[in-house]
């Protein structure tokens, strides 16, 4: 894969101080038919001879750091004056990884926890937004080169997702980011397909461990074409956890003529997986590696698959004004069995997605200014089956509908730069978004009709303020608001029990939130550190709720809540020469609480560990040798029912990595993963309202054992 470290970048914004030596400056710089579709978008844009590759990035920043790792760049505004991190896919070389939560635990503000140990969808959230979201999460944004790689309605599979075939992943948290996708409250997750380089590479990596893990990955690039595949399989570390998946993503781009570029790109992915369910939170203790009899009887599990293709062109003119437009097209089937009361999903989704950019840099009485106006819209249909388990076989239909879901939103932002050390900008947006469910099966009952429509209309203002100061410190404050609509998950909901099961739609409004935040970011050549607190008000929280047994009751909307926390990071160079030693920690403190609610009061909301982070001392030796010792935490009492009932504590893993390195071309390593072997609880199934039989409740997701792993890497 070409590797974003390559690339030079592209000036676009003025450094807001003359940088000191060493210091960061501001820079912008089913099978037939997968196959089928990636050939024909690799075809079409594979020029006829190697051409450099021209950079038109329409609203993009970079900040080229030595020894610190980059920021995000696909949206200037946010990265400016909001809170935003990026990994490079040289952060994952010489590490084993097997899961989403792996990948990026570095991150600070985003919590990912696992659920069996493998790809499969973990509790993702970014500042509390869809903390009970899963199996399909919303509440937070996955797009590939800013478009969508999700359904109109905001859900996606994350299970689907393999984040160590891009160049480059950029994070951005809270709502500032509303230009680059405006529905949702609390986060971007942003992967780039294609990093431009001077010259043709390839790669191969090969990784096995215990429990019949294994994963290989082999990718090549050229400056104007990119194909990464890979394919992982594993037996589980608990009973009825196998699971594999394939995925390829193949990226390309053409210079039509001087100053217009065309690029293209697919993303393919196949995943299978056994569901081996929750258990008690005795059970997790005494034989967290089995499955409780309900799912030894209905045998969950889950297949799903996704093609996404999308296009962009973009032009650049003298003045630096920049234009952009772009489209994708997402088709996501997805079959999931779950237990006897939930019955067996059957989904098929066909999604549109496009945007239309305009970014330009006028000088107003001898100020910079970086104005941008981005329409984006989103269209997508959405067929659902449901039918009974019927003891780990398909039963009758007892319910069907089509979601139809429409967003679009034109944003309109100006960042100013008063001072070549102060800029500020304000921005808005205005979001329309339509969610509309028919019913395609007679009604259980005709006093609960199914079909059901929801539209939001929301206007966004957003503004901030960045200031370099003295001892090379930047002070960012912002404020934002946002607003998110419901998703078809959250619309529908099992009303009845096995095996009288049916549908109902709940009547939900849109949630929304007001955001404050203060950041920090500070540091030197060997030393760099950031902090960001923030406060959100939000108004009509969307909150899923499950029954006693786990599984999924309805989603309602909640009073006034309050989102609150402290995310950090820091990176110090403790030795620095022949040989270096890098310690790097990572913390994310949130507290979630109801406001003076009348049946819960100021309890913290169900499902989010009050703290969360990583720690890494890192040594690498300069004849090859490197190894690493991390530890991963989750600290305090985390509630699994809104009344505060039920909860579990928290837990301290330790990790061990080494390996050795041949020149740049080859390396091979060995890991293990929890190296005290620590019984812990990983995660839940979801929240309660109120845990009415504590200890019988099975809901909790143990955590995986010690386990090792050895890979290899060739590159070249």
């Amino acid at each position: 894969m070409v590797r974003d470290d390559a690339c030079p970048p592209v000036d676009i914004l003025p450094p807001m101080k003359p940088p000191a030596p060493g210091r960061a400056r501001w820079r912008g710089p089913g099978a037939r038919s997968l196959g089928l579709a990636a050939a024909l978008v690799l075809v079409a844009f594979v020029p006829a001879r190697a051409e450099a590759p021209l950079l038109l990035p329409p609203w993009v920043i970079a900040e080229a750091a030595l020894r610190a790792p980059p920021t995000a760049r696909e949206d200037w505004f946010a990265a400016t004056l909001g809170s935003t991190t990026a990994l490079a896919a040289t952060d994952w070389s010489g590490r084993t990884v097997g899961t989403l939560s792996e990948a990026l635990r570095r991150i600070p503000g985003l919590l990912l926890q696992e659920s069996f140990g493998g790809f499969e969808p973990p509790r993702l959230s970014v500042r509390g937004s869809g903390l009970d979201s899963a199996p399909s999460a919303r509440g937070v944004a996955l797009l590939v080169d800013g478009l969508p790689l999700a359904r109109a309605d905001g859900s996606f599979h994350s299970g689907l997702f393999d984040p160590l075939l891009f160049a480059r992943l950029e994070v951005y948290r809270g709502s500032l980011h509303a230009a680059l996708t405006p529905a949702v409250l609390g986060g971007v997750i942003n992967a780039a397909t294609l990093a431009p380089t001077a010259a043709s590479t390839s790669s191969l990596r090969l990784e096995g461990g215990d429990f019949g893990w294994w994963r290989a990955q082999a990718g090549t690039a050229t400056p104007a074409l990119g194909v990464e595949a890979s394919f992982v399989s594993a037996d589980g570390w608990r009973e009825h956890s196998r699971q594999q998946r394939g995925a390829l993503v193949a990226s390309a781009r053409r210079e039509l003529r001087p100053g217009l570029q065309a690029e293209a790109a697919a993303y393919l992915g196949q995943a299978d997986y056994e569901v081996p369910g929750p258990l008690t939170l005795a059970e997790v203790q005494s034989s967290p590696r089995s499955i409780s009899p309900a799912a030894r009887r209905d045998l969950p599990e889950r297949d799903s698959s996704v093609v996404r293709v999308s296009g962009q062109i973009k032009a650049a003119a003298a003045g630096g004004t920049n234009r952009a437009a772009g489209m994708a097209w997402t088709r996501l089937r997805d079959t999931f069995r779950q237990l006897q009361p939930n019955g067996e999903t059957a989904a098929l989704s066909d999604d549109f997605a496009a945007h239309a950019t305009a970014a330009w840099r006028p000088v107003v009485a001898g100020q910079d200014h970086h104005a941008l106006v981005r329409t984006t819209i989103s269209s997508g249909r959405l067929a659902v089956d449901r039918f009974r388990n019927d003891s780990a076989r398909r039963g009758p239909r007892f319910g069907a509908y089509t979601g139809r879901a429409e967003t679009a939103a034109v944003s309109v932002e100006d960042l100013a730069w008063l001072r070549p050390d102060l800029a500020v900008g304000a921005g808005g947006t205005a979001l329309r978004a339509r969610r509309r469910i028919e019913d395609r099966f007679t009604p259980t009952s005709p006093a609960v009709p199914l079909s059901r429509r929801v539209e939001v209309t929301e206007i966004s203002p957003r503004a901030g303020v960045a200031w370099h100061g003295p001892r090379e410190v930047t002070w960012r404050a912002a404020v934002s608001r946002g607003a998110e609509p419901p998703a078809f998950d959250d619309l529908v909901a099992v009303q009845g029990a096995y095996p009288n099961l049916g549908l109902r739609s709940r009547d939900l409004s849109g949630q929304r939130a007001t955001t404050w935040e203060l950041g920090v970011a500070g540091g030197g050549r060997r030393l760099a550190w950031s902090s960001t607190a923030y406060l959100g008000r939000w108004r009509q929280e969307i909150l899923r709720l499950a029954d006693a047994n786990g599984l999924p009751r309805g989603a309602v909307n909640a009073g006034p809540t309050r989102h609150q926390g402290i995310e950090s990071t820091l990176r110090w160079q403790v030795v620095e020469g022949p040989d270096d030693l890098v310690l790097a920690v990572t913390s994310t403190l949130g507290r979630f609480t109801f406001e003076s609610d009348p049946v819960y009061g100021s309890n913290r909301i169900a499902g989010a560990p009050p703290h969360v982070g990583a720690a890494e001392l890192a040594y690498a030796q300069r004849r090859g040798f490197f190894a690493a010792a991390e530890a991963t935490w989750l600290a305090g009492r985390t509630q699994v029912d809104h009344a505060g009932r039920l909860a579990y504590g928290g837990h301290t893993l330790l990790h061990l990595r080494a390996g050795w390195r041949w020149g740049r071309t080859w390396q091979v390593y060995a890991a293990v993963r929890n190296l005290g072997d620590h019984a812990h609880v990983a995660s839940t199934t979801g929240v309660l309202d109120l845990a009415r039989a504590p200890a019988a409740t099975s809901i909790f997701l143990p955590g995986a054992g010690r386990t090792f792993t050895v890979g290899c890497e060739w590159k070249r």
